[in-house]
């Protein structure tokens, strides 16, 4: 998901964004509510954690300025602990209520919680040669011949991104930024992650890889999809 944390205290912010990032979270991190506003108006993001004791606007203004032109998920982590603050601040329109001190992994246990909720299981399941090649969503398997195969968790991404865009071929960068955004990966680690992916997939000699390489280009997916 791409959360946006909304709270003037470095320390605690940058403590939201490690853990966050650790759980494959993009972030991005402002210390007032002013910057918040301006990024909302040119990045896309999935929930706002939000700190109500800010610099010049106040938590719960921007609340109200949020909800007059999104229904973005606002979880609240704040010092004020008395009740009438929380309610105020949920029938302004957060989601969530949060007290300092706080438990980051309670904050990264709710956030799995919003993705589910925004992310309903996909049910599909892809398949290709007749079966040789299968993959089903749902619960991020992949077998070859029938027989289940280990991917680390980026080699399972790029697989799925390529094989959910079967048109086009990416470059490393390309692949870099839509699908390992959080990871430290550089242009050759994509070369390693393909390979890897092409050792446990291609098992058959004298068929072509499911991953074609377009030299100066970058990668395609291309096997033949079942009927």
């Amino acid at each position: 998901m791409k959360l946006l944390i909304v709270e003037d205290h470095k320390k605690i912010s940058d403590l939201i964004t490690l853990y966050a990032k650790q759980d494959g979270h993009e972030v991005i991190q402002v210390f007032s509510a002013e910057d918040a506003l301006e990024q909302l108006k040119h990045h896309h993001m999935d929930v706002i954690i939000l700190d109500l004791m800010l610099p010049h606007i106040q938590g719960e203004e921007f609340i109200q300025i949020v909800r007059s032109f999104t229904s973005i998920y606002i979880m609240v982590i704040s010092a004020k602990i008395d009740v009438s603050g929380r309610i105020n601040a949920i029938e302004l329109g957060a989601d969530d209520y949060i007290t300092k001190p706080f438990s980051v992994e309670e904050v990264m246990a709710k956030l799995k919680n919003i993705e589910k909720r925004l992310n309903p299981i996909d049910q599909t399941i892809y398949s290709y040669h007749s079966g040789d090649l299968k993959i089903i969503l749902a619960s991020r398997e992949v077998y070859v011949d029938q027989k289940l195969i280990n991917l680390t968790k980026d080699e399972y991404d790029l697989l799925i991104y390529l094989i959910k865009h079967p048109l086009r071929s990416f470059s490393r960068d390309e692949l870099i930024t839509l699908v390992l955004p959080h990871s430290q990966a550089y242009d050759r680690v994509i070369d390693t992650h393909i390979k890897n992916i092409r050792q446990k997939i291609d098992v058959h000699p004298f068929r072509d890889s499911y991953i074609k390489t377009h030299y100066g280009i970058g990668y395609q997916f291309v096997g033949k999809k079942d009927e």
